[in-house]
């Protein structure tokens, strides 16, 4: 008897364990609580280590799709690269499709640009990250340029950026082209 009411027990426990915590998503999932992977971006840092070990690490950047329009190695303009690649995220990419540049891009785009010397060597890599309320002076960017070799150089509201890019503050501090 004392057996059988263990078994019992020792099931009704490996069944708790593992249905409670597939409830617990389920219930989530079904509110349409966004995923751990999607919340990492929220906890990034002014050093930026968390936003580089995201775009090179969680979700290489190298596999999302090139802004629309552009080819690898397209001609760039200073401070950038004499050649770029840029790159962006699936929300990035739905809010240049949607023509929200003028509007705002939507929270949690990624802009990732590879900047070139003539030679095609890799120069640095410049990125944006679009945070609701992380910067509304600056359209709520986050900054970061990185070395090729995955060293952070600077990140955060990156004075230089901001100034650059507020030149193009209609356009939600973006300077290249909208997608045709």
């Amino acid at each position: 008897m004392k057996t059988r009411n263990r078994y019992n027990l020792t099931i009704l426990l490996l069944l708790l364990f593992f249905l409670i915590p597939a409830l617990v998503w389920a219930v989530d999932k079904a509110k349409g609580k966004p995923e751990v992977e999607e919340n990492f971006l929220s906890y990034i840092t002014e050093r930026g280590e968390d936003f580089l070990s995201y775009i090179t690490e969680v979700k290489p950047y190298k596999e999302w799709d090139l802004w629309p329009g552009t080819e690898k190695m397209y001609e760039g303009t200073e401070p950038h690269g004499v050649l770029l690649t840029t790159y962006v995220n699936k929300q990035a990419l739905k809010g240049i499709e949607q023509g929200m540049l003028e509007q705002g891009m939507p929270d949690g785009s990624i802009i990732v640009k590879e900047n070139y010397s003539a030679d095609k060597e890799l120069i640095n890599v410049t990125s944006m990250y679009k945070r609701k309320g992380y910067n509304p002076e600056a359209g709520d960017w986050f900054w970061i340029v990185h070395t090729p070799d995955k060293e952070v150089d600077n990140a955060g509201k990156i004075g230089m950026c901001i100034s650059c890019h507020s030149q193009m503050e209609h356009r939600d501090y973006l300077f290249i082209g909208p997608h045709r």
